[in-house]
């Protein structure tokens, strides 16, 4: 899962160096965390099957869903390459030019989540701002194509990454295409994920008139926090280690951190769900589908449910919920 723990011979001095007038990792101390990140992966691919399942095959789409169906795809990709790393580490097999594959992979779905869940933030604040635009004059299929461009500039990205790093090894184009990645995930998509959340929870909560949601609104505001606490780190502590800035444990503890985020993702989804629900008989099906359920457009509170067109059913039920 690290490259200070690997014998590669395939990916550039810069990738490998140890920490620097420090003490050396303990392989006891990596062992752990590498069992950990395992254990989570694990859980993490469990449940974010399950929210392709049921978002792919048991639950009717909106614009909102597609992306996170995609960012559940991104998640799912991330953890399955880790906890093949993982197995290799703990097994001590000489994964040679594997693990660079891995590696890339790693990056590569890391970035699509980011740029995907910057792409809800964007999204989701341009629907409160402007409700009426996004429902008239927003393309069916936007959030398909944006999704499908958002995967392309990741793996356009990531296979220049592993074809000069990797194949054609040229360490300082190496160097300069890692930072440009690093650059992209931490100084431009997460201060924009960090904006455009901000800005959605203020108009939101410093409404003249409180505006009802959904729940929907609660599952971005917690993906985005949870991922800026968990899986920022990664950028910040692979960025810093490609400038050669190298810390003990590093970047470790970032792919740790990004596993517990990619596991938090379908609990987030499925406790929002559930929340207020007291039946006992209660469904994954049940839970996903009233977390992702959107009012299409922010609602005032003196509207009555009557005129838009769901009394008695259940988003005007969970509608009243949240009010």
């Amino acid at each position: 899962l690290s490259p200070t723990v690997t014998h590669d011979t395939s990916l550039p001095s810069y990738i490998k160096t140890n920490t620097v007038g420090k003490t050396e990792p303990s392989y006891a101390v990596l062992k752990f965390m590498e069992s950990f990140c395992l254990i989570s992966a694990a859980c993490g691919m469990v449940g974010n099957g399950m929210v392709l399942w049921y978002l792919g095959f048991r639950i009717r789409r909106n614009h909102f869903t597609v992306y996170i169906l995609n960012l559940a795809a991104a998640d799912f990709g991330y953890l399955f390459c880790i906890a093949i790393e993982t197995v290799q580490y703990l097994m001590q097999f000489n994964v040679g030019v594997q693990f660079g594959i891995f590696l890339f992979l790693d990056l590569f779905m890391y970035g699509t989540g980011l740029y995907l869940l910057t792409a809800i933030s964007i999204e989701r604040c341009l629907s409160v701002l402007c409700p009426i635009w996004c429902r008239s004059h927003r393309p069916k299929h936007l959030s398909a194509i944006i999704s499908g461009l958002l995967w392309g500039i990741s793996l356009l990205l990531n296979t220049l990454g592993y074809v000069l790093c990797s194949v054609h090894r040229s360490a300082g184009t190496c160097q300069i295409l890692l930072i440009t990645i690093g650059t992209l995930d931490f100084i431009f998509c997460t201060p924009l994920m960090l904006l455009f959340s901000l800005t959605l929870f203020l108009r939101v909560k410093c409404s003249s008139h409180h505006l009802r949601t959904g729940r929907l609104f609660t599952v971005i505001m917690l993906t985005v926090l949870f991922f800026l606490i968990f899986a920022v780190p990664l950028s910040i502590l692979i960025l810093f280690d490609f400038l050669g800035y190298k810390f003990l444990y590093s970047p470790e503890i970032g792919f740790v951190l990004s596993c517990v985020n990619s596991t938090l993702n379908p609990i987030i989804y499925f406790l929002v769900g559930s929340y207020k629900d007291r039946r006992i008989k209660f469904t994954l099906r049940l839970a996903f589908q009233r977390a992702f359920e959107d009012s299409e457009s922010p609602m005032p509170e003196g509207i009555p449910m009557e005129s838009t067109g769901s009394r008695g059913g259940p988003l005007g039920s969970f509608l009243r919920d949240l009010g």
